[in-house]
């Protein structure tokens, strides 16, 4: 059993990069990316998504990438040489015009960013890239390791609930019975009595009594409780995710429980079937954090 919150980073370091990828993943009943690339990037973008989700089945997972050069990426300077000659030629052509002394030197275009451009060289980004797809796997990595963590105490907390229903049905199976038995005493007390001054019938009165009887019968919902427990106790040491089969399940041991509820006729088997009840209902709040 794994959680479905959990935190990861992957840090690495070479040739004068650095990449760091950071996941975090959030409670989502389905599977859903939020990729955060650096610039340019998308092209890795299917790559990056079909390595997350070899790893995660269920949640929100949002994953941060910064690449960082450690030195100056190559650089080099580009001179418009036409437009640097037309500087020159207006300066020269305004002395001559009002009569100022001396040729235009190198300072009056040195400061033009227009003739004089600093262009970075293309890089090669796939060996960034191989760097972050191993920042992703160790990211991924400890973001599991959190994960079983947080699903190891769910476990605990899940067995503990069911061993805790487990330990009701007895009750509620005796309470059960005693219920049944009293409801056929009280009808069959209350038609003698209707029916003192008429000849009765002990067979017809014993299977009206039965039916009376099977108004608050719940020998077939306990029945199927046991069974959605034992799938439920099944789930909880299978691999893989699980999260939606063990909603399933609890949505079916609720439905058994409140069906017992709505038939008990007894105030201690109402007591009891309300204590179960709190027990799955809790269990279906902390399904919520369960891939």
């Amino acid at each position: 059993m794994r959680s479905m919150t959990g935190f990861g980073r992957g840090e690495i370091e070479r040739a004068g990069v650095r990449v760091v990828a950071e996941i975090r993943c959030l409670n989502q009943r389905f599977l859903e990316l939020k990729l955060n690339l650096p610039r340019g990037w998308g092209e890795y973008e299917a790559e990056i998504r079909k390595t997350i989700q070899a790893a995660v089945a269920r949640g929100r997972v949002e994953l941060f990438i910064k690449c960082t050069a450690l030195k100056a990426p190559p650089a080099r300077l580009e001179v418009n040489e036409n437009l640097a000659a037309q500087y020159v030629a207006e300066l020269r052509r305004l002395g001559k015009r009002l009569h100022l002394a001396g040729e235009p030197g190198i300072d009056a275009i040195l400061n033009r960013p227009e003739i004089f451009h600093v262009v970075e060289e293309e890089t090669d980004r796939r060996p960034a890239v191989k760097l972050a797809m191993a920042a992703i796997k160790g990211a991924l990595k400890a973001l599991d390791a959190e994960r079983v963590r947080e699903g190891l105490s769910l476990r605990r907390d899940f067995g503990e609930r069911v061993k805790r229903i487990h330990d009701a049905l007895p009750r509620i199976e005796r309470l059960a019975e005693e219920t049944r038995v009293e409801v056929m005493k009280t009808f069959e007390a209350r038609i003698r009595e209707l029916l003192a001054a008429l000849p009765v019938n002990e067979k017809r009165l014993h299977e009206e009594a039965s039916i009376a009887s099977q108004h608050g019968d719940i020998s077939e919902e306990i029945t199927r409780l046991k069974t959605h427990l034992e799938g439920l106790e099944g789930l909880l040491d299978r691999k893989g995710p699980i999260g939606k089969a063990i909603e399933f399940l609890l949505q079916e041991i609720n439905r058994e429980v409140n069906t017992m509820g709505s038939k008990s006729q007894n105030a201690a088997l109402s007591q009891v079937t309300v204590e179960v009840k709190a027990e799955a209902e809790k269990m279906r709040e902390q399904v919520q954090n369960v891939e």
